[in-house]
Protein backbone atom coordinates (compact mmCIF):
# COMPACT_ATOMS: atom_id res chain seq x y z
CA UNK A 1 0.00 0.00 0.00
CA UNK A 2 3.04 2.32 0.97
CA UNK A 3 4.55 2.03 -2.86
CA UNK A 4 1.19 2.80 -4.32
CA UNK A 5 0.91 6.09 -2.07
CA UNK A 6 4.02 6.50 -3.21
CA UNK A 7 3.70 6.53 -6.88
CA UNK A 8 0.29 8.35 -6.60
CA UNK A 9 2.75 11.20 -4.82
CA UNK A 10 4.98 11.22 -7.89
CA UNK A 11 2.81 11.08 -10.77
CA UNK A 12 1.15 14.29 -9.56
CA UNK A 13 3.41 16.22 -7.36
CA UNK A 14 3.90 19.02 -10.50
CA UNK A 15 0.28 18.80 -10.81
CA UNK A 16 -1.44 18.96 -7.28
CA UNK A 17 1.36 20.45 -5.33
CA UNK A 18 2.50 23.56 -4.74
CA UNK A 19 6.46 23.77 -6.52
CA UNK A 20 7.33 26.57 -3.49
CA UNK A 21 6.31 24.13 -0.53
CA UNK A 22 9.70 22.62 0.29
CA UNK A 23 7.59 19.93 2.32
CA UNK A 24 5.52 18.97 -0.57
CA UNK A 25 9.20 18.54 -2.61
CA UNK A 26 10.67 16.97 -0.11
CA UNK A 27 7.72 14.18 0.18
CA UNK A 28 8.32 13.66 -3.17
CA UNK A 29 12.06 13.26 -2.56
CA UNK A 30 11.17 10.37 0.04
CA UNK A 31 8.95 9.10 -2.58
CA UNK A 32 11.92 9.04 -5.09
CA UNK A 33 13.95 7.47 -2.24
CA UNK A 34 12.18 4.21 -2.18
CA UNK A 35 11.07 4.11 -6.14
CA UNK A 36 14.98 4.22 -6.59
CA UNK A 37 15.46 1.76 -3.75
CA UNK A 38 13.25 -0.70 -5.53
CA UNK A 39 15.11 -0.48 -8.47
CA UNK A 40 18.08 -1.76 -6.60
CA UNK A 41 19.69 1.22 -7.25
CA UNK A 42 23.10 1.08 -4.20
CA UNK A 43 21.47 2.40 -1.00
CA UNK A 44 24.78 4.73 -1.03
CA UNK A 45 24.42 5.94 -3.84
CA UNK A 46 20.56 6.59 -3.55
CA UNK A 47 21.36 8.38 -0.29
CA UNK A 48 24.29 10.31 -1.36
CA UNK A 49 22.23 11.81 -4.69
CA UNK A 50 19.29 13.26 -2.46
CA UNK A 51 20.14 13.84 0.92
CA UNK A 52 21.41 17.16 0.00
CA UNK A 53 18.73 17.62 -3.02
CA UNK A 54 16.88 21.24 -2.18
CA UNK A 55 14.30 22.64 -4.91
CA UNK A 56 15.69 25.57 -6.99
CA UNK A 57 13.21 27.94 -7.96
CA UNK A 58 15.51 29.53 -10.51
CA UNK A 59 15.93 26.44 -12.06
CA UNK A 60 11.95 26.51 -12.63
CA UNK A 61 12.22 30.14 -13.90
CA UNK A 62 14.81 29.33 -16.50
CA UNK A 63 13.00 26.36 -17.66
CA UNK A 64 9.98 28.80 -18.44
CA UNK A 65 11.59 32.03 -19.43
CA UNK A 66 10.59 32.78 -22.92
CA UNK A 67 13.14 34.60 -25.34
CA UNK A 68 12.49 38.46 -26.37
CA UNK A 69 13.46 37.16 -29.88
CA UNK A 70 14.06 34.40 -32.02
CA UNK A 71 17.84 34.46 -32.88
CA UNK A 72 17.81 34.84 -36.35
CA UNK A 73 20.43 32.47 -38.53
CA UNK A 74 22.99 34.97 -38.46
CA UNK A 75 22.84 36.10 -35.20
CA UNK A 76 23.38 32.83 -33.54
CA UNK A 77 26.47 31.58 -36.07
CA UNK A 78 27.90 35.22 -35.49
CA UNK A 79 27.98 34.46 -31.64
CA UNK A 80 29.19 31.02 -31.86
CA UNK A 81 32.02 31.10 -34.82
CA UNK A 82 34.17 34.00 -35.45
CA UNK A 83 38.20 34.50 -35.52
CA UNK A 84 38.83 34.71 -32.01
CA UNK A 85 37.07 31.15 -31.54
CA UNK A 86 38.73 29.18 -34.11
CA UNK A 87 42.19 29.76 -33.12
CA UNK A 88 41.08 29.00 -30.06
CA UNK A 89 39.83 25.81 -31.25
CA UNK A 90 43.12 25.31 -33.20
CA UNK A 91 45.45 25.84 -30.30
CA UNK A 92 43.90 23.33 -27.99
CA UNK A 93 43.60 20.77 -31.72
CA UNK A 94 47.67 21.04 -31.00
CA UNK A 95 47.22 21.30 -26.95
CA UNK A 96 45.43 17.38 -27.11
CA UNK A 97 46.11 16.16 -30.25
CA UNK A 98 47.64 12.94 -28.57
CA UNK A 99 43.81 12.35 -27.25
CA UNK A 100 42.17 13.38 -30.13
CA UNK A 101 44.31 11.19 -32.36
CA UNK A 102 43.21 8.30 -29.80
CA UNK A 103 39.58 9.14 -30.47
CA UNK A 104 39.34 9.74 -33.89
CA UNK A 105 41.59 6.57 -34.91
CA UNK A 106 39.09 4.37 -32.24
CA UNK A 107 35.47 5.72 -33.85
CA UNK A 108 36.46 7.39 -36.85
CA UNK A 109 35.30 10.93 -35.92
CA UNK A 110 36.89 14.01 -37.04
CA UNK A 111 38.94 15.91 -34.16
CA UNK A 112 37.76 18.67 -35.80
CA UNK A 113 34.00 17.48 -35.58
CA UNK A 114 35.14 16.70 -31.95
CA UNK A 115 36.48 20.23 -30.82
CA UNK A 116 33.45 21.87 -32.86
CA UNK A 117 31.51 20.37 -30.40
CA UNK A 118 32.92 21.02 -27.38
CA UNK A 119 33.62 24.91 -28.20
CA UNK A 120 29.76 24.74 -29.06
CA UNK A 121 28.54 23.29 -25.45
CA UNK A 122 31.33 24.45 -22.73
CA UNK A 123 33.63 27.28 -24.93
CA UNK A 124 36.44 24.54 -24.77
CA UNK A 125 35.25 23.57 -21.23
CA UNK A 126 35.30 27.22 -20.08
CA UNK A 127 32.35 27.06 -18.19
CA UNK A 128 30.65 23.44 -17.61
CA UNK A 129 28.12 24.81 -15.23
CA UNK A 130 28.11 25.09 -11.22
CA UNK A 131 24.75 23.47 -10.37
CA UNK A 132 24.23 20.44 -8.29
CA UNK A 133 22.54 18.03 -10.87
CA UNK A 134 20.30 16.54 -8.18
CA UNK A 135 18.80 19.21 -7.06
CA UNK A 136 18.47 21.10 -10.86
CA UNK A 137 16.68 17.54 -12.09
CA UNK A 138 15.10 16.81 -9.02
CA UNK A 139 13.62 20.29 -9.33
CA UNK A 140 12.27 20.00 -13.27
CA UNK A 141 10.89 16.23 -12.04
CA UNK A 142 8.88 17.77 -9.33
CA UNK A 143 7.10 21.54 -11.07
CA UNK A 144 5.98 18.65 -13.62
CA UNK A 145 6.44 19.90 -16.59
CA UNK A 146 8.35 17.06 -18.32
CA UNK A 147 8.20 15.35 -15.26
CA UNK A 148 9.39 11.79 -16.40
CA UNK A 149 11.95 12.36 -18.94
CA UNK A 150 14.02 14.22 -15.74
CA UNK A 151 12.67 11.65 -13.23
CA UNK A 152 14.42 9.20 -15.59
CA UNK A 153 17.44 11.36 -15.49
CA UNK A 154 17.63 11.74 -11.86
CA UNK A 155 17.20 7.92 -11.37
CA UNK A 156 20.52 7.56 -14.13
CA UNK A 157 22.49 10.04 -12.43
CA UNK A 158 22.08 7.88 -9.33
CA UNK A 159 23.32 5.34 -11.22
CA UNK A 160 26.02 6.96 -12.01
CA UNK A 161 26.96 7.66 -8.55
CA UNK A 162 26.90 3.95 -7.71
CA UNK A 163 28.89 3.03 -10.81
CA UNK A 164 31.61 5.91 -10.84
CA UNK A 165 31.96 5.69 -6.92
CA UNK A 166 31.40 9.27 -6.79
CA UNK A 167 30.56 9.58 -2.90
CA UNK A 168 32.46 12.23 -1.95
CA UNK A 169 32.26 15.15 -4.94
CA UNK A 170 28.24 16.12 -6.23
CA UNK A 171 28.26 16.29 -10.04
CA UNK A 172 27.21 19.40 -11.29
CA UNK A 173 26.36 21.13 -14.25
CA UNK A 174 23.68 23.44 -15.80
CA UNK A 175 20.92 24.00 -14.67
CA UNK A 176 19.12 21.64 -17.79
CA UNK A 177 20.89 18.77 -16.34
CA UNK A 178 24.01 18.30 -18.52
CA UNK A 179 27.43 17.80 -17.45
CA UNK A 180 30.89 18.02 -18.79
CA UNK A 181 32.96 19.03 -21.23
CA UNK A 182 30.79 17.73 -23.74
CA UNK A 183 27.60 18.24 -21.55
CA UNK A 184 25.98 14.85 -21.23
CA UNK A 185 22.65 14.36 -19.94
CA UNK A 186 22.66 11.37 -17.35
CA UNK A 187 21.13 9.27 -19.56
CA UNK A 188 23.33 9.31 -22.31
CA UNK A 189 26.92 9.67 -19.85
CA UNK A 190 25.53 5.82 -19.11
CA UNK A 191 25.02 4.40 -22.33
CA UNK A 192 27.78 5.71 -24.39
CA UNK A 193 30.49 7.20 -21.39
CA UNK A 194 34.30 5.53 -22.03
CA UNK A 195 36.53 4.99 -19.75
CA UNK A 196 39.16 5.37 -22.80
CA UNK A 197 42.58 5.85 -19.94
CA UNK A 198 41.53 2.88 -18.44
CA UNK A 199 41.75 4.14 -14.58
CA UNK A 200 38.37 2.29 -13.60
CA UNK A 201 35.95 5.21 -14.22
CA UNK A 202 34.56 7.18 -16.63
CA UNK A 203 35.39 11.07 -16.29
CA UNK A 204 34.19 13.48 -18.38
CA UNK A 205 35.13 16.24 -16.25
CA UNK A 206 38.85 15.85 -15.94
CA UNK A 207 40.08 13.21 -18.29
CA UNK A 208 40.43 14.56 -21.84
CA UNK A 209 40.75 11.05 -23.33
CA UNK A 210 37.74 9.50 -21.60
CA UNK A 211 35.73 12.99 -22.86
CA UNK A 212 36.51 12.88 -26.33
CA UNK A 213 36.33 9.38 -27.03
CA UNK A 214 32.66 9.31 -25.20
CA UNK A 215 31.64 12.75 -27.57
CA UNK A 216 32.89 10.47 -30.65
CA UNK A 217 31.63 7.39 -29.05
CA UNK A 218 28.22 8.31 -29.20
CA UNK A 219 28.42 9.61 -32.51
CA UNK A 220 29.84 7.27 -34.19
CA UNK A 221 26.92 4.89 -32.73
CA UNK A 222 24.59 7.48 -33.60
CA UNK A 223 25.97 6.81 -37.44
CA UNK A 224 28.38 8.24 -38.29
CA UNK A 225 29.77 8.38 -42.00
CA UNK A 226 33.68 8.69 -41.87
CA UNK A 227 34.94 10.84 -44.74
CA UNK A 228 31.74 12.49 -45.53
CA UNK A 229 30.96 16.40 -44.57
CA UNK A 230 28.25 17.08 -42.47
CA UNK A 231 27.06 20.40 -44.79
CA UNK A 232 28.46 22.83 -47.72
CA UNK A 233 27.55 26.00 -49.18
CA UNK A 234 25.88 25.48 -52.04
CA UNK A 235 24.27 27.67 -54.86
CA UNK A 236 20.50 27.30 -56.19
CA UNK A 237 19.71 27.94 -59.80
CA UNK A 238 16.89 30.99 -59.99
CA UNK A 239 13.87 29.02 -60.84
CA UNK A 240 14.59 26.02 -57.95
CA UNK A 241 11.46 24.66 -56.30
CA UNK A 242 12.02 26.37 -52.60
CA UNK A 243 9.56 24.27 -51.44
CA UNK A 244 11.88 21.16 -52.03
CA UNK A 245 14.56 23.13 -49.29
CA UNK A 246 13.94 21.37 -46.17
CA UNK A 247 15.38 18.68 -44.14
CA UNK A 248 12.60 16.53 -44.75
CA UNK A 249 13.37 16.12 -48.36
CA UNK A 250 16.37 13.95 -49.32
CA UNK A 251 17.63 12.99 -52.69
CA UNK A 252 20.74 11.88 -54.09
CA UNK A 253 22.87 14.51 -55.09
CA UNK A 254 22.65 13.70 -58.67
CA UNK A 255 19.37 14.42 -58.44
CA UNK A 256 19.76 17.90 -56.55
CA UNK A 257 22.80 18.72 -59.73
CA UNK A 258 19.89 17.78 -62.01
CA UNK A 259 18.00 20.72 -60.93
CA UNK A 260 20.81 22.95 -60.92
CA UNK A 261 22.34 23.07 -57.47
CA UNK A 262 26.23 23.98 -58.28
CA UNK A 263 29.18 24.30 -55.57
CA UNK A 264 29.19 20.43 -55.17
CA UNK A 265 32.34 18.70 -55.35
CA UNK A 266 33.13 15.46 -57.45
CA UNK A 267 33.69 13.83 -53.66
CA UNK A 268 30.43 13.86 -52.61
CA UNK A 269 28.32 14.02 -56.07
CA UNK A 270 27.73 10.08 -55.62
CA UNK A 271 26.25 10.18 -51.93
CA UNK A 272 22.72 8.55 -51.94
CA UNK A 273 20.97 11.13 -49.72
CA UNK A 274 21.09 14.92 -49.11
CA UNK A 275 18.61 18.05 -48.37
CA UNK A 276 18.78 21.73 -49.16
CA UNK A 277 18.41 23.85 -46.30
CA UNK A 278 17.70 27.51 -46.60
CA UNK A 279 18.01 28.83 -42.68
CA UNK A 280 17.06 32.51 -43.60
CA UNK A 281 14.51 31.90 -46.30
CA UNK A 282 15.23 32.34 -50.27
CA UNK A 283 17.55 35.05 -50.55
CA UNK A 284 20.16 33.55 -47.71
CA UNK A 285 23.02 31.23 -47.19
CA UNK A 286 21.85 27.81 -49.23
CA UNK A 287 23.54 24.46 -47.58
CA UNK A 288 23.35 21.30 -48.57
CA UNK A 289 23.15 18.74 -45.92
CA UNK A 290 24.31 14.82 -45.43
CA UNK A 291 23.45 11.56 -43.36
CA UNK A 292 26.47 13.11 -40.65
CA UNK A 293 23.97 16.09 -40.19
CA UNK A 294 21.45 13.88 -38.96
CA UNK A 295 23.66 12.63 -36.69
CA UNK A 296 24.50 16.23 -35.62
CA UNK A 297 20.63 16.84 -34.66
CA UNK A 298 20.59 13.95 -32.94
CA UNK A 299 22.82 15.52 -30.49
CA UNK A 300 20.79 18.19 -30.32
CA UNK A 301 17.56 18.76 -32.34
CA UNK A 302 18.14 22.53 -33.11
CA UNK A 303 18.93 23.33 -37.39
CA UNK A 304 21.11 26.73 -36.18
CA UNK A 305 23.26 24.13 -33.74
CA UNK A 306 23.68 21.82 -36.11
CA UNK A 307 25.02 23.68 -38.60
CA UNK A 308 27.09 25.84 -36.67
CA UNK A 309 28.93 22.28 -35.52
CA UNK A 310 29.71 21.59 -39.12
CA UNK A 311 30.58 25.12 -40.17
CA UNK A 312 33.23 25.45 -36.89
CA UNK A 313 34.71 22.37 -37.53
CA UNK A 314 35.41 23.33 -41.49
CA UNK A 315 37.08 26.55 -40.03
CA UNK A 316 39.03 24.21 -37.51
CA UNK A 317 40.09 22.41 -40.41
CA UNK A 318 40.91 24.99 -42.88
CA UNK A 319 44.46 26.70 -42.55
CA UNK A 320 42.80 30.70 -43.04
CA UNK A 321 39.25 32.23 -41.54
CA UNK A 322 36.93 32.13 -44.50
CA UNK A 323 33.49 32.31 -43.02
CA UNK A 324 31.60 35.54 -43.91
CA UNK A 325 28.18 35.57 -42.76
CA UNK A 326 25.35 37.97 -44.45
CA UNK A 327 23.87 40.89 -42.97
CA UNK A 328 21.81 40.16 -39.86
CA UNK A 329 17.85 40.43 -41.06
CA UNK A 330 15.68 42.25 -38.56
CA UNK A 331 15.07 39.45 -35.87
CA UNK A 332 10.98 39.02 -34.80
CA UNK A 333 10.19 39.02 -31.07
CA UNK A 334 8.84 35.87 -29.61
CA UNK A 335 5.31 38.28 -29.73
CA UNK A 336 5.73 38.76 -32.93
CA UNK A 337 5.68 35.23 -33.77
CA UNK A 338 3.29 33.90 -31.82
CA UNK A 339 1.22 36.53 -33.47
CA UNK A 340 2.73 35.40 -36.70
CA UNK A 341 1.05 32.15 -35.65
CA UNK A 342 -2.24 33.22 -34.22
CA UNK A 343 -2.57 35.01 -37.80
CA UNK A 344 -1.82 31.90 -40.06
CA UNK A 345 -3.89 29.73 -38.08
CA UNK A 346 -6.77 32.18 -38.53
CA UNK A 347 -6.83 32.43 -42.60
CA UNK A 348 -6.74 28.47 -42.49
CA UNK A 349 -2.82 27.90 -42.59
CA UNK A 350 -2.84 25.64 -39.63
CA UNK A 351 0.42 26.05 -37.39
CA UNK A 352 -1.03 24.49 -34.46
CA UNK A 353 -1.20 25.78 -30.95
CA UNK A 354 0.96 28.96 -30.95
CA UNK A 355 4.43 29.14 -29.12
CA UNK A 356 6.53 31.60 -30.60
CA UNK A 357 9.08 29.20 -31.94
CA UNK A 358 9.12 28.26 -36.08
CA UNK A 359 8.80 24.36 -35.97
CA UNK A 360 8.37 22.17 -38.67
CA UNK A 361 4.51 22.75 -38.36
CA UNK A 362 4.70 26.20 -38.78
CA UNK A 363 7.01 26.11 -41.28
CA UNK A 364 4.94 23.72 -43.10
CA UNK A 365 2.10 26.47 -42.78
CA UNK A 366 3.90 29.26 -44.27
CA UNK A 367 4.65 27.51 -46.88
CA UNK A 368 1.21 27.03 -47.80
CA UNK A 369 0.43 30.26 -47.33
CA UNK A 370 3.33 31.62 -49.93
CA UNK A 371 1.48 29.02 -52.29
CA UNK A 372 -1.28 30.83 -52.09
CA UNK A 373 0.42 34.41 -52.55
CA UNK A 374 3.03 33.01 -55.53
CA UNK A 375 5.54 33.87 -52.91
CA UNK A 376 8.83 31.59 -52.77
CA UNK A 377 8.14 29.02 -50.57
CA UNK A 378 11.13 28.57 -48.04
CA UNK A 379 9.28 28.44 -45.16
CA UNK A 380 10.92 31.24 -43.65
CA UNK A 381 8.96 33.00 -40.21
CA UNK A 382 11.09 36.29 -40.91
CA UNK A 383 10.15 39.78 -40.57
CA UNK A 384 8.80 40.63 -44.41
CA UNK A 385 6.50 37.87 -43.99
CA UNK A 386 5.63 38.91 -40.52
CA UNK A 387 4.90 42.42 -42.33
CA UNK A 388 3.07 40.91 -45.69
CA UNK A 389 0.87 39.71 -42.99
CA UNK A 390 0.10 42.23 -40.82
CA UNK A 391 -0.68 44.58 -43.86
CA UNK A 392 -3.55 42.38 -45.22
CA UNK A 393 -6.71 42.86 -44.34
Amino acid sequence: MLNVILAFVLMFAGVTVNADDEEGFQLWVSALRQEALDLQIAPQAVDTTLNQVTYLPKVVELDRRQPEFVTSFSAYVNRRINPRIVAKGKQLLQDYQAVLYVAEETYQVPKEVLVAFWGMETNFGGYMGDIPLASALATLSYEGRRAEFFKRELLNLMRIVEREQRYDSPITGSWAGATGHMQFMPTTLLKYGVDADADGKVDIWDSYLDVFSSAANYLSQAGWQPGQPASMTVVLPPDFDYSQAQLQVKKPVSEWLKAGVVGVPDSVQGLPQAAILLPQGFDGPAYMVFPNFDVIMQWNRSVNYALSVSMLSQQLRQDTYTLAMPPEPAALSYQQMWTLQETLNARGFDCGPPDGFPGAKTQAAIRRYQASQQLPQDGYAGFALYTRLAGEP
